[in-house]
């Protein structure tokens, strides 16, 4: 008689294969949903915090309201963060940027706001978003004349 196969008989090496695929999918899943409650944690506790109230806050600071509301929208709806922004929230650790993202920021709010993009200018490193408002306010103004 011959020995009939059971579909769900591994041999020791699938096993092991298939344990270490069911942690790495635990894994993803666990740092998923970590993250899917920590935005809507920062969703709740933020529920007042405006661009509004953002721009007024750093304008009785001297930052310019134009630069710090541009610097939230762009933040807001091309970096996709998914809840209200502060000041002092970490450009990497709070909003996930990676350098790349923020020289891209650096790069493209420039430009919108008619400022010459001199990262020469950063004499420290951009940690918050308050930091990047200061150096975008200190990147000098461009010329408006065009070369037609």
């Amino acid at each position: 008689m011959l020995p009939t196969l059971n579909p769900l008989k591994l041999s020791p090496h699938l096993q092991v294969v298939a344990v270490l695929l069911s942690l790495v999918a635990g894994a993803i899943l666990l740092l998923f949903l970590s993250g899917w409650l920590r935005r809507r944690s920062l969703r709740k506790k933020r529920a007042g915090v405006t661009q509004e109230r953002f721009t007024a806050f750093l304008q009785q600071y001297g930052f310019d309201p134009v630069i710090t509301s541009s610097t939230y929208r762009y933040l807001q709806e091309i970096q996709m963060v998914g809840f209200p922004i502060l000041p002092s929230d970490a450009l990497d650790r709070d909003l996930g940027l990676d350098a790349d993202e923020i020289d891209q920021t650096l790069r493209d709010l420039s430009s919108a706001l008619h400022r010459e993009y001199s990262p020469g200018l950063m004499y420290t490193p951009l940690i918050t978003v308050e930091d990047l408002v200061r150096l975008l306010q200190a990147f000098p103004r461009t010329s408006r004349s065009s070369a037609a």
